[in-house]
C-alpha cells in the first residue's frame, strides 16, 4: 500500500472496517439516501448526478445484523465506491479518513480462511495498535459481474518443499486438543519440525465470510495466522477457552501455511524409538497418518494437510 494513500475507516455496528482512500469516490450523509422497503440488505438509492445508485448496508452484506437505525434506514454515512455500472454506496455508522504511518503493517489473509473471506478482504491492517480488515469493494459488491477475486486463490497451491510428518522424525510433540474434528483419538503427535510455537491465547479478529472452522485470524510475528476450531459453536465452553495455542506449519498441499489451534495443558516432547509400534485394532482418524502405541497409549500421528479444509484439492 502506498503510504501516501491513506484509509477510510468505517464503523459498522461494533466493528470497524477499512477501504482504500483511492477506492472511495465520495462520502455523503445517510440522510441523502432514498430508502426502499422489502430487502434486508439494500438500504435504498442515492442520486449521484441524476443516476440512482444502490446503497447496501455493509453489516448485512457481511452477514452481520444491521444496527437498529440502519434497519430504519436513517442516519450514518455512505461511502461510494466503484466505476461504471458497478458504482454502489455502503451505509455505515461513521467514517474517518485515516493517514498511514511508518508503523502501519499490512498482510494478506491466508487461503485457509476460505475463498469468500479471502475475496471480500484484501488484507489485515495493523494501524496504531488496532487491527482492521481492508475491504475489496469490487468483490464484495452484490451487483458486481465478478464475484471472486482472481488474485485470491480458492484452492491451496503447494509451494516450497514441505515435509510430511512421519513417525521416524527425531522429535514429536504429544498433545490433546478439542479443536480437531471428532474422532476416536484422544492424543495426537505432530512432527516437531512443524511446531512454530506454543503461545498464550492470541487476540483473535473474526473475519466475515470465513470457513466454518475459522474462529478468526491473529497476528504472530507480523504474520496473519488463522485460528481454527472444527467444533460447532454450541460445543464451545467459555470456561475453558483460555487454553494455550499451538502454532503449526502445514505441509506442501496447503502451501506450508501456518495455523493455530487450542491445546490442553499436558504437552510432551517425545523422541520416537523402537518401542513405538503401530497400534493394532485402533481406529485411525481420516486426518492422521497412522495410530501408534507410545508409552502404552494410542496416539494419532496428525497430518494437518488431511483436515477437511474448504477449497482444498482432494487427494
Amino acid at each position: 500500500m502506498n503510504p501516501d494513500e491513506g484509509l477510510v475507516c468505517c464503523t459498522a455496528g461494533d466493528r470497524e472496517f477499512a477501504l482504500r482512500e483511492a477506492d472511495v469516490r465520495q462520502v455523503v450523509p445517510g440522510e441523502k439516501m432514498r430508502t426502499v422497503g422489502g430487502d434486508d440488505t439494500i438500504a435504498g438509492t442515492l442520486d449521484l448526478d441524476g443516476r440512482a445508485v444502490p446503497v447496501f448496508r455493509l453489516e448485512s452484506v457481511l452477514g452481520r445484523t444491521a444496527s437498529p437505525r440502519h434497519a430504519r434506514g436513517t442516519g450514518g454515512h455512505i461511502a461510494v465506491t466503484g466505476d461504471g455500472r458497478e458504482i454502489v454506496g455502503w451505509l455505515v455508522d461513521g467514517v474517518v479518513r485515516t493517514p498511514l504511518s511508518d508503523d502501519t503493517k499490512l498482510s494478506p489473509l491466508p487461503a485457509i480462511i476460505g475463498p469468500a473471506a479471502r475475496s471480500w478482504f484484501e488484507a489485515l491492517v495493523k494501524l496504531d495498535g488496532t487491527s482492521i480488515l481492508l475491504i475489496a469493494p469490487q468483490y464484495l459488491n452484490p451487483l458486481a459481474q465478478h464475484t471472486a477475486n482472481p488474485d485470491a486463490p480458492t484452492t491451496f497451491a503447494p509451494v516450497g518443499q514441505g515435509k510430511t510428518a512421519d513417525a521416524t522424525e527425531p522429535i514429536v510433540l504429544l498433545f490433546s486438543t478439542p479443536a480437531l474434528p471428532r474422532s476416536a483419538a484422544a492424543r495426537f503427535a505432530l512432527n516437531g519440525r512443524q511446531v512454530a510455537a506454543i503461545a498464550q491465547p492470541m487476540s483473535t479478529i473474526p473475519v466475515p465470510g470465513s470457513a466454518t472452522y475459522v474462529m478468526g485470524v491473529a497476528w504472530w510475528r507480523d504474520l496473519v495466522v488463522p485460528v481454527i476450531d472444527f467444533r460447532g459453536w454450541s460445543e464451545h465452553d467459555d470456561g475453558t477457552e483460555r487454553r494455550r495455542q499451538l502454532i503449526a506449519q502445514c505441509g506442501p498441499r496447503l502451501g506450508n501455511a501456518l495455523v493455530a489451534f487450542e491445546v490442553d495443558a499436558e504437552i510432551t516432547l517425545h523422541r520416537p524409538g523402537a518401542g513405538d509400534q503401530k497400534a493394532a485394532g485402533v481406529p485411525c482418524p481420516a486426518f492422521a497418518a497412522g495410530m501408534f502405541d507410545i508409552g502404552g497409549e494410542p496416539v494419532a500421528l496428525l497430518d494437518l494437510d488431511l483436515l477437511p479444509w474448504a477449497g482444498a484439492p482432494q487427494l
